[in-house]
């Protein structure tokens, strides 16, 4: 049976949540949830929000969108992350909006490749902005070069469009609101923070660990 696998996940997330001392399901079904942050990612599966931080249940929102693309904001088109911003910001008051892009992604590299498909080709020419940013940053024409930093830039654009939604941007005039823009680099497992007045991504999270330092190689000594 297929499915058998997510049957026994939620059997081990009810045994952590349900069954032990915690409880922390029941409580959250009496009392709701409170959580401090939205997070805006990727559909991909290997950059979840709550696997990538680890996160309980009732800790965030998360909204996933192909390559974390965050377009531009229209008045006449009424958007599905128009109507969670609202209800994150304004209803349940979180403190926090992050947009968090991540290496690797396939929706970047379908909008610098090229793709066959209508629907995905659509969707990522949102982000056409970004790739040409990445253009000018790296100067090259590069593919490989143009995925990494169009994967960086996308994060930038996004987090640039954000602002303008109104919901977001009355928050922010209020001070009750930070937005942030985040990479996580999947290859190495690290955190990025884009930092605007530098123009730079910073790493958050701590360092990576050097390698482990090789013994010389010493023959074994010959016998008298």
């Amino acid at each position: 049976m297929p499915l058998k696998k997510l049957v026994d996940g939620f059997n081990r997330f009810r045994a952590k949540y349900y069954d032990s001392g915690e409880h922390l399901m029941e409580k959250l079904a009496k009392e709701g949830a409170q959580p401090d942050f939205f997070i805006i990612n990727c559909i991909d599966p290997r950059n979840g929000a709550d696997l990538v931080f680890d996160a309980k249940p009732g800790q965030q929102f998360v909204h996933s969108q192909m390559a974390a693309i965050i377009p531009p904001y229209d008045a006449n088109q009424q958007s599905e992350i128009s109507a969670s911003l609202s209800y994150a910001i304004d209803t349940k008051k979180i403190k926090h909006l992050i947009v968090m892009g991540h290496a690797q992604c396939g929706g970047v590299a379908a909008l610098v490749d090229g793709t066959s498909d209508h629907y995905i080709g659509a969707w990522v020419k949102t982000a056409l902005q970004a790739e040409q940013a990445a253009e000018a940053v790296t100067g090259t024409k590069d593919a490989a070069a143009l995925r990494r930093e169009t994967e960086r830039q996308v994060v930038i654009m996004s987090l640039r469009n954000l602002t303008e939604y109104p919901m977001v941007k009355k928050a922010l005039q209020e001070g009750r609101l930070t937005v942030n823009g985040w990479f996580f680099d999947l290859e190495k497992g690290a955190l990025h923070e884009y930092r605007p007045a530098k123009n730079e991504f910073v790493q958050l999270s701590a360092a990576t660990p050097p390698l482990p330092k090789k013994r010389p190689h010493r023959p074994a000594e010959m016998a008298a």
